[in-house]
């Protein structure tokens, strides 16, 4: 047979071979951090034009036609008057508005205890997932789900949930008694074994865990990634970080987060082989949520604007002016907790004031001040604590606060400090009243008692001589500072000086 008629026998074989078949196509919109903003309001940068809201991201996701999850990683109600106020339920209305498929619990979803976090997940009409919450009896809890398989579009999906093993750092113990959350990695490699077991061929996990960074100090995404073979999508929550582009994990994971409070939604594209039911391929971008863009929602915008007419009225009081932005900058001394604590040391009569930098959840713009400012900078229901301590333990405090991500924010004290250094060896001086540290001296100082049981790793704060609940919640204070000043400004900086090594 000449060379000639193998080529045409060739050509014919190839143009009655079957196609091969398209690859599944399955869409993830994913959002995390919403921290109860389900209103759309002014964008940052560009002031007259409104952005964000459940109803914009309704409208968005209904433009889809193809096979889709929507997921959110967690921190969904604490940080505004909304959120707040209803305990979370205007939120659970709007998950439920919108059609969630899946939704992991953030650490702030214990704010206001486990009983009410129960209640708020009864409301819930989408599986609420952790993996690696359990009980005292060494059980998961039977209140949450640890994973779920979802068949979509002739697929099964296998979703699991986690909440981050850094409870006891987050919460107020109370909140969290007798629960254990545990180590991330570990019930990763558990939770995709069972969901291969059951028959899933994606798997997607949805944590409440955070994205590394170089300094991080726990195990993230990016670790789970390289421990844990399998999994092929991370949605991910907690660290607020607005992936632009994924991250790619060792084993082909895919690491996407769509950064905070609403503004904007991610969407993963996952492709599929329809002979295996496995991914071939992946892709995410983050979608800004601009309602004159994308519209919003009749039916979500409905169901927000019941609960945000409850207590819009009275949040929109104007209670101050400020001349000038106020930033919250997170590894310096900045002008906004310049002035929230000096508002507590001046309202309470004390030697010093301290407010965690990660506490302060927003900026005050210049112009008119309203309540609702007040409370989006300082969302938690935190009472402002009195304590004595003595110098000695006052200077492993400060040490403390200047070594946290979020630099602590101080009046009353001025304080040199060198970074990066161990525990113990941060401060090159301090003084407290225009005069150094005695060590020896009894000193007042009023924080947060979020703090005052441990939080943000201040367990120093149990060194105290005495302590007293003024019963005032901060933003309260925060607000009665507001009025009486009328004018608002931050004071003089040089309270926190980064001291060469």
């Amino acid at each position: 047979m000449n060379r000639a008629r193998l080529l045409l026998i060739a050509a014919l074989c190839l143009a009655t071979r079957a196609p091969a078949a398209e690859t599944i196509k399955i869409r993830v919109y994913h959002t995390n951090d919403i921290h109860g903003w389900i209103l759309p309001r002014p964008d940052k940068f560009q002031k007259e034009r409104l952005i964000g809201g459940g109803a914009a991201l309704a409208a968005l996701i209904a433009k889809e036609t193809g096979p889709k999850l929507v997921l959110d990683a967690g921190d969904w109600w604490q940080g505004t008057p909304e959120g707040n106020l209803t305990k979370g339920e205007a939120v659970a209305d709007m998950f439920n508005a919108v059609g969630y498929d899946a939704i992991v619990i953030g650490n702030h979803e214990y704010d206001d205890g486990g009983d009410a976090l129960r209640s708020l997940i009864g409301k819930m009409k989408m599986p609420v997932l952790s993996a690696n919450t359990f009980g005292a009896d060494n059980k998961p809890v039977p209140w949450v789900q640890p994973w779920i398989v979802k068949e979509v579009a002739g697929v099964k999906v296998g979703i699991f949930g986690l909440t981050t093993s850094n409870m006891h750092r987050l919460a107020f113990p109370k909140n969290i008694l007798g629960l254990d959350f545990r180590n991330e990695v570990q019930t990763a490699r558990s939770a995709v074994a069972a969901l291969k077991r059951m028959g899933a061929t994606v798997i997607i996990a949805v944590t409440h865990v955070g994205v590394e960074t170089e300094n991080s100090k726990f195990e993230g995404d990016q670790t789970i990634a390289r421990e844990v073979p399998g999994i092929d999508l991370i949605v991910g929550g907690h660290s607020h970080t607005f992936l632009s582009r994924p991250i790619r994990g060792e084993n082909g994971t895919m690491i996407v987060q769509a950064g905070h409070y609403l503004i904007k939604a991610g969407r993963a594209e996952l492709e599929i082989d329809p002979a295996t039911k496995r991914v071939v391929s992946s892709s995410d971008e983050l979608l800004d949520l601009w309602p004159d863009r994308v519209g919003e929602d009749p039916g979500v915008k409905a169901v927000i604007a019941r609960h945000s007419e409850t207590v819009g009225k009275i949040f929109e009081i104007v209670v101050a002016t400020a001349p000038a932005f106020m930033g919250r900058e997170p590894d310096r001394e900045n002008a906004l907790g310049g002035w929230m604590t000096d508002c507590y040391r001046e309202t309470f009569g004390v030697d010093a004031a301290l407010q965690n930098g990660g506490g302060i959840r927003a900026e005050i713009q210049a112009g008119p001040v309203t309540l609702r400012d007040i409370f989006n900078v300082m969302p938690f229901d935190n009472i402002v604590i009195k304590l004595a301590m003595k110098g000695s333990d006052l200077r492993a405090v400060f040490d403390h606060g200047v070594g946290m991500g979020r630099m602590a924010q101080i009046s009353g004290a001025n304080v040199e400090y060198y970074r990066p250094k161990p525990a113990g060896e941060r401060l090159a001086a301090v003084s407290v009243g225009g005069a150094p540290l005695d060590d020896a001296k009894l000193y007042t100082i009023a924080t947060l008692d979020f703090l005052t049981s441990g939080g943000d790793g201040f367990s120093v704060f149990d060194r105290f001589v005495s302590s007293e609940t003024t019963g005032a919640r901060a933003r309260d204070v925060l607000g009665a500072c507001a009025r009486k000043q009328g004018v608002i400004s931050a004071p003089a900086p040089g309270r926190l000086k980064l001291r060469e090594n």
